[in-house]
């Protein structure tokens, strides 16, 4: 083998370390408390809730039903006006 050739081998396999870009991790972004966070938790401890009201009764009113609908006349001579649509003389349409 030529010079030459054992040379370009040897160029050609060597892995390139140098020319790759390398991506680091940047720990104080990790180590860094989130504020949002923070302040959400102290907030949250910080609450107290509103104390109930010892007359819960007062804030629920009483029921109170409709009144029943009236009941409808009814004609009491019912029967006479039924006799009176049958003795009608039938129409016929043409």
């Amino acid at each position: 083998m030529s010079i030459a050739r054992i040379a370009l081998r040897s160029v050609s396999f060597k892995p390139a370390v140098s020319s790759m870009a390398v991506r680091s991790i940047s720990v104080s972004t990790i180590m860094q408390k989130d504020v949002v966070q923070e302040l959400f938790i102290k907030e949250l401890k910080g609450y107290k809730p509103a104390p109930v009201a010892a007359d819960a009764e007062s804030a629920v009113k009483d029921l109170k039903l409709p009144p029943p609908p009236a009941v409808p006349e009814v004609d009491a001579d019912l029967s006479q006006q039924l006799a009176s649509y049958d003795a009608e003389p039938e129409e016929v349409a043409h």
